[in-house]
């Protein structure tokens, strides 16, 4: 991975922090839930590359527990994730950041979450839209902006998963309009082998 395309990963996991500045002083870290109280913002440390692929952790500050007093220390816990960067071929200024997660679904199993970090100024009612190897695979829907980014979320289905352990190029759709969309390439080389050390740092906690 070049040094622009993770520095635009990292830069990814302070997303919610920004988000919710305006809201609350308590920095909102990518990877884990809303902090109940002010703490410093999480340090990521990139702990291996799979190809453009980075793995990279963090300590997400908890929220406090109902009977917490108020100067009670900040509990954090270890919460992982994959990162990516990419910039567009045909407008070098537009960038897009990946970050993979593993969260707990409805069904209470561990599932597979994509965060797509696109710049402020896309169509919001397109969402993003996701192809494998030009197979047109879903459309993420963005849930939340900040004053320079917007955040599309949504879960992998196993389908999904597969078609991405075996692809070549993960192509994201952003829209300037309901018809003006421009790609950009996430590197499928190295995934399955960094969803697997995924797996074990959560696994490990």
């Amino acid at each position: 991975m070049n040094r622009n395309a993770l520095a635009m990963g990292l830069a990814a996991l302070a997303f919610l922090t920004t988000a919710v500045s305006a809201q609350t002083q308590a920095p909102q870290p990518m990877f884990g839930p809303r902090a109940g109280k002010e703490a410093p913002a999480p340090a990521a440390e990139v702990l291996g590359k799979f190809g453009k692929w980075a793995l990279s952790c963090e300590n997400v500050p908890q929220p406090p527990a109902k009977d917490a007093a108020p100067d009670a220390p900040v509990v954090t816990e270890r919460s992982c994730g994959l990162v990516q960067g990419t910039r567009s071929e045909e407008r070098k200024s537009v960038g897009l950041s990946l970050v993979i997660v593993k969260a707990k679904q409805e069904d209470g199993k561990d599932g597979v979450m994509l965060r797509v970090m696109a710049p402020i100024g896309v169509f919001l009612p397109m969402g993003v839209a996701l192809e494998i190897d030009g197979e047109a695979i879903s459309r993420v829907p963005f849930t939340r902006c900040a004053p320079q980014t917007c955040m599309a979320m949504g879960s992998a289905s196993p389908e999904t998963l597969a078609k991405l352990k075996k692809g070549k190029v993960a192509t994201f759709i952003i829209y300037d309009g309901p018809a003006a969309g421009l790609p950009l390439a996430i590197d499928l080389k190295g995934f399955t082998d960094a969803l697997t050390a995924l797996d074990k740092q959560v696994a490990a906690k």
